[in-house]
């Protein structure tokens, strides 16, 4: 070997290693907005809807008005035939990432459920801070427009719109579409952003709270699972309990809210809901306290890993979200003021 192969060898040895950066996410915010415009584009041809549904009914079939059935119609129906289809037809332009399918163990099914509760409980703590303080600042008292409406309403249509339709269709819309568009960048962003919007689409103080804690908590199981089933049946749980009998439960106590004197069926209605309730908080409370340091290990990073600082500066900071935050701050003061 010569001396200019020398020399060769030599610099090929020397030459350092090239060092590779981490990929950055490319379309982040573009992603994120497109999520947040679809959902007021949902929301708003919702509205159009809702409008042309209202004024059709009463120029040509006034009767229907007075049907127990007609306001979850008008309501949902427009929501989840139109508002629902055309925003996911706008989530169709992002790629997704499917987490991988995982059996649930009933007895953690269980232990969910309770937590969900549990969740509602503490939350609700804060709901009615909320409430008061708008009450006492500025005089307005926060009406709960779903409880109102479920309580006019027959078993059958609640059991239908509240226990069966809203768990199916919201599962499929802010679980498994959004979170399955955001989990390239972290469970953790998906988690939370899917949580958060599907907490302030209900558009109103008495279940913001709740409905945000509950939907990260749906976000979590579906990441961990990969099987929106486990989410719907849980979402169904919980509004066949926390909304149809406990609208039965309040229309059978009436005012006085406790059970007329021989009235058998119905204490064994509250001692039921009140057992419930008390092992939802401790069964909840020693379900999380034991499996939340594993909870919490088994989040993943995602194809794209962001610091904190960077995935709330490209996730939240967008003109989409923007859009639907001011939407929903739009509501919320309309719901106020229409009291």
């Amino acid at each position: 070997m010569n001396q200019y192969q020398n020399t060769y060898y030599q610099n090929q040895q020397e030459e350092p290693t090239p060092i590779l950066l981490p990929q950055k996410p490319p379309k982040a915010r573009l992603h994120t907005s497109i999520i947040g415009f679809a959902i007021v584009l949902g929301l708003v041809l919702t509205l159009f809807a809702q409008l042309i549904i209202l004024g059709v009914v009463e120029v040509m079939y006034p009767a229907l008005t007075e049907n127990d059935w007609y306001m979850w119609v008008f309501s949902t129906v427009p929501l989840y035939l139109v508002g629902m289809p055309v925003a996911y037809l706008l989530f169709l332009t992002i790629p997704k990432s499917v987490p991988q399918k995982q059996k649930l163990n009933p007895f953690m099914w269980i232990g969910f459920l309770f937590l969900c509760f549990l969740l509602t409980y503490l939350t609700n703590f804060i709901g009615q801070f909320v409430t008061d303080w708008i009450y006492n600042f500025f005089g307005i008292e926060v009406q709960n427009d779903l409880a109102e409406m479920t309580y006019i309403t027959p078993f059958g249509i609640n059991f239908l719109f509240v226990g069966v339709l809203a768990p199916v269709f919201e599962e499929l819309f802010y679980r498994k579409a959004i979170i399955d568009r955001l989990r390239r960048y972290g469970d953790l962003p998906a988690i939370l952003i899917s949580g958060l919007i599907f907490g302030l689409a209900h558009g109103n103080f008495s279940q913001v709270f709740y409905a945000t804690a509950i939907g990260m908590l749906f976000g979590f199981i579906y990441l961990r699972t990969g099987n929106v089933i486990y989410t719907i049946s849980l979402h169904m749980a919980f509004n066949m309990i926390g909304g149809v009998y406990s609208t039965e439960l309040m229309r059978r106590l009436g005012d006085s809210l406790t059970p007329a004197e021989g009235d058998t069926v119905g204490m064994i209605m509250v001692l039921a809901y009140n057992a419930f309730m008390i092992l939802s908080v401790v069964v909840g409370s020693v379900f999380l306290i034991v499996n939340i340091r594993r909870f919490c290990r088994s989040l993943q990073k995602g194809e794209y890993t962001l610091r904190f600082d960077k995935w709330m500066n490209a996730l939240l900071i967008n003109p989409g979200m923007w859009a639907f935050i001011a939407w929903t701050v739009i509501v919320f003061v309309s719901n106020l003021l229409a009291y």
